[in-house]
């Protein structure tokens, strides 16, 4: 299947696993200075709401999704082709929702290299996983910076104390690398190390505005900024990007290995 990328493709009216494409995750990671040793854990939490497909009366079925792919997978899968696969199975006959969850599951595994899990949800039950961030919001520091990719970290400063605290901002606003369109998130981040200061981690923030890369890409480069700043003992960073598509996406990263949760916000 040619790439979707950039390119205008009616949603197909038949079961098209082919049309799944992958993201290697080395594209991101090559530029960030990550070689075999470096360590990080954590997934990338899709949410679905265009789950749809037949049942054996051929009668349409609906669920709401989270697809968890873990961190450590070789590939992610590109979000334009995650829509159209979706969709491609909405007049697709399964026996069972059984049925229709192993599909999925089978065709994204396969395309990135590590066993997925994929969760239904009804639509009404969304309640169940909408959860809200807390922690202390940064938006309101004064932050004008327009730095250049090279020097982006150099805006992050810390001061001379050890300190242990969750922060908030819902500024972040990135590109897509190929359609140039803005994507928002809310990045929580969570460390143990030196303390951040936080005009600095709000024009860091705001650096990004004009950032062209993947959501799961921009996360990890904020991680490891903030790592290499704090020499954070425990650091988690992630990221409630808005919907696009019927689908939005929440990548979690951590020093610490744990099992990211399904939550979203109602934002997205």
């Amino acid at each position: 299947m040619a790439q979707v990328l950039g390119r205008s493709i009616a949603a197909p009216l038949t079961y098209a696993p082919a049309i799944l494409q992958a993201i290697p995750r080395a594209e991101g990671r090559d530029g960030l200075g990550w070689d075999d040793a470096t360590t990080i854990y954590g997934s990338d939490v899709w949410h679905l709401y265009e789950l749809s497909w037949l049942n054996a009366n051929d009668m349409p079925v609906s669920f709401t999704g989270t697809l968890t792919i873990p961190c450590q997978s070789r590939a992610t899968v590109e979000s334009k082709s995650l829509k159209l696969y979706l969709n491609s199975l909405n007049f697709h006959v399964f026996e069972c929702s059984e049925d229709a969850a192993k599909c999925i599951i089978d065709d994204l595994s396969a395309l990135v290299g590590m066993p997925v899990a994929l969760r239904f949800i009804k639509p009404t039950d969304l309640k169940q996983i909408t959860r809200e961030p807390t922690g202390f919001d940064v938006d309101d520091f004064p932050a004008h910076a327009k730095p250049t990719a090279t020097d982006r970290q150099m805006l992050l400063k810390t001061e001379s104390i050890i300190d242990a605290e969750k922060l908030i901002s819902h500024h972040l606003r990135s590109l897509c690398p190929v359609t140039g369109q803005p994507d928002w998130a809310t990045l929580v981040l969570e460390y143990q190390g030196q303390k951040l200061d936080r005009p600095s981690l709000s024009a860091y923030i705001n650096s990004f505005r004009q950032h062209q890369e993947y959501h799961e890409q921009c996360v990890e480069r904020i991680y490891t900024d903030l790592l290499a700043v704090t020499a954070a003992e425990q650091l988690t960073v992630v990221a409630y990007y808005q919907r696009r598509g019927g689908i939005d996406i929440t990548p979690w990263r951590s020093r610490q290995p744990f099992a990211a949760p399904p939550d979203r916000m109602a934002r997205q």
